[in-house]
């Protein structure tokens, strides 16, 4: 159940796993038909199937196997999207500029906040 794209036996579907309850369902389902497309036109190889848990994977072995890790965090995922040619392609350059600066200024909106955490974390020390 780590794989990002899943094939359940039990039924015809595909799992998309990587999508969360943060994802905007148009520009998400968008790009995951568009990716699908690009795909079945250009005859892109996705690779082997994976069978193994990759939670438990060394790091080497997803090295050797040319596994990407997806971006850990928001502002990791908006450099990436912003190289994306296929999104550039598909939302049009003057939504995925817009998006993906509100993108960053959410970043730089979500540091400038003190979590729980942080204050039950390091206020203890002083």
């Amino acid at each position: 159940r780590s794989a990002m794209l899943r094939l359940p036996q039990s039924r015809f579907a595909i799992e998309n796993r990587a999508a969360d309850m943060c994802m905007n369902p148009y520009l998400g389902f968008a790009m995951m038909l568009s990716a699908s497309v690009e795909g079945l036109v250009n005859r892109l190889n996705p690779g082997p199937s994976l069978d193994e848990d990759l939670y438990v994977m060394a790091d080497a072995e997803k090295a050797e196997r040319a596994l990407t890790p997806l971006p850990r965090n928001l502002l990791e995922a908006t450099e990436t999207l912003a190289q994306s040619e296929l999104a550039r392609q598909v939302l049009g350059p003057t939504l995925l500029n817009s998006y993906l600066s509100y993108k960053v200024d959410e970043w730089e909106r979500y540091h400038q906040s003190v979590t729980d955490w942080e204050v039950k974390e390091y206020l203890r020390l002083y």
